[in-house]
């Protein structure tokens, strides 16, 4: 099965581990997506990307068995005198009825450009070297395990829930990326309209935790050779 070849850690403040975590979500929401502005902070100058939602998150981070690279992330922000980073961006048309104690939300999910970029895209600084030495497109079999890593990612954040006593889960993101994570079992529901404030627009969305039993009960039941199809619209696979 795919996911035997990744490595799914919790990692804590102060360790190795934490830092390749906020460097990978440099590198995909600050360099390659430009989402995210740099607030230039580093590690052996390694840039990272943190906020003040960090402390009162519980983190995830996926590395390659073969290579140990990090090639996918996410958090879970649990309930907190703060509040949710959602809640602050995003208009709410739907109101989930329980606890706010109940109530956490999925961010800064992200997956490495190897695993989830189109075949044939080069980087802009491949642009400018030789053929020869430009890095080579991802594989078919490279480019589809994005969303088995994404799914792995939903596992653990799933029972990082579970064991916090969270319900409800909130997450915003781009459409195409919740019909793909719909897809492979994760069915979000529309919490409120698309923000066109952001760039790319993005909407925010809900899952009740219940739901996410099921799938995660079968998933190891998914034959091998079972592929999600992933448009090119649905290539990036990041929410923040």
């Amino acid at each position: 099965m795919v996911e035997k070849k990744f490595v799914y850690s919790i990692v804590t403040p102060g360790t190795r581990a934490y830092s390749d975590y906020l460097s990978l979500r440099h590198t995909v929401f600050c360099e390659e997506l430009k989402r995210i502005p740099s607030i230039n902070r580093f590690f052996s100058d390694v840039p990272l990307e943190c906020d003040a939602y960090d402390a009162h998150s519980v983190h995830v981070l996926c590395r390659s068995l073969e290579t140990g690279a990090a090639v996918g992330c996410s958090r879970l922000i649990l309930p907190n005198n703060k509040g949710l980073s959602i809640t602050s961006r995003y208009p709410m048309s739907h109101q989930i009825t329980v606890s706010s104690s109940q109530i956490g939300e999925i961010g800064r999910l992200a997956i490495s450009k190897e695993l989830r970029r189109n075949r044939g895209e080069l980087s802009s600084a491949g642009l400018h070297q030789r053929p020869s030495q430009r890095p080579h497109p991802a594989s078919a079999t490279e480019k589809q395990d994005g969303p088995y890593v994404a799914m792995g990612l939903y596992n653990e954040i799933f029972k990082l829930a579970n064991k916090h006593g969270i319900t409800h889960c909130y997450a915003a993101m781009e459409p195409s990326l919740a019909r793909l994570l719909t897809r492979i079992g994760f069915p979000f529901q529309i919490a409120g309209p698309l923000n066109h404030a952001v760039q790319p627009p993005r909407q925010p969305y809900f899952l009740e935790a219940h739901v996410v039993k099921s799938v995660l009960a079968n998933r190891d039941t998914y034959p091998s050779h079972f592929r999600p199809r992933v448009s090119r619209n649905e290539s990036v696979l990041a929410c923040q």
